[in-house]
């Protein structure tokens, strides 16, 4: 999973230094992801498309990592979580079907950890915090220019409570791009 996700960082910021920027004609973006995060996309373009903010809410450890050791005890179920990610993209091609884009950003988890005590099982709510990076592509779909499936993928470092806890983030989606009015 790890080789997976440093060859596809490593393919797109090599396409990205073509010099054909993205020229998207779209003011806003929504959309559903499956994978890691799982939920809800909003996307704010910027500068004629070439940068955007996207922010994901969803779950955190749905599909994947809902049961894992942490911090001297484990998650046993998923939680929610929100991502703020500023994104560059680069069109690739000429009919501008086809984007690449990267970025960097934060995510705030809440999750429930159990911990073994000497007088039980303790479950509490958790709140962490850290950056967060990916890397993906969008494609348009033919004869629906405003309707988009993407691929990404990145990861997560928790900074706070546990720093340097890693994540890996997959997902796809469906993205539905609006026009500038």
């Amino acid at each position: 999973m790890k080789r997976l996700t440093a060859i596809i960082t490593f393919a797109l910021m090599i396409i990205s230094l073509s010099d054909t920027f993205a020229q998207y004609d779209y003011n806003w973006a929504v959309g559903f992801r499956v994978g890691e995060p799982l939920g809800l996309n909003i996307r704010k373009y910027f500068r004629n498309g070439d940068r955007a903010f996207d922010v994901n809410l969803g779950t955190y450890g749905f599909l994947y990592g809902h049961q894992r050791k942490y911090n001297k005890g484990e998650y046993r179920q998923a939680g929610v979580m929100i991502q703020g990610i500023y994104l560059f993209h680069r069109e690739v091609g000429r009919k501008g079907n086809f984007h690449v884009y990267y970025g960097f950003g934060g995510q705030i988890n809440s999750r429930k950890h159990y911990k073994l005590l000497d007088i039980g099982v303790s479950n509490e709510r958790k709140l962490s915090l850290g950056p967060t990076a990916t890397a993906g592509f969008e494609l348009k779909l033919p004869n629906q220019p405003n309707l988009a499936i993407f691929l990404d993928a990145g990861g997560y470092l928790e900074a706070l409570p546990l720093p340097f806890f890693p994540n890996a983030q997959v997902s796809t989606g469906l993205r539905l791009n609006i026009d500038k009015l």
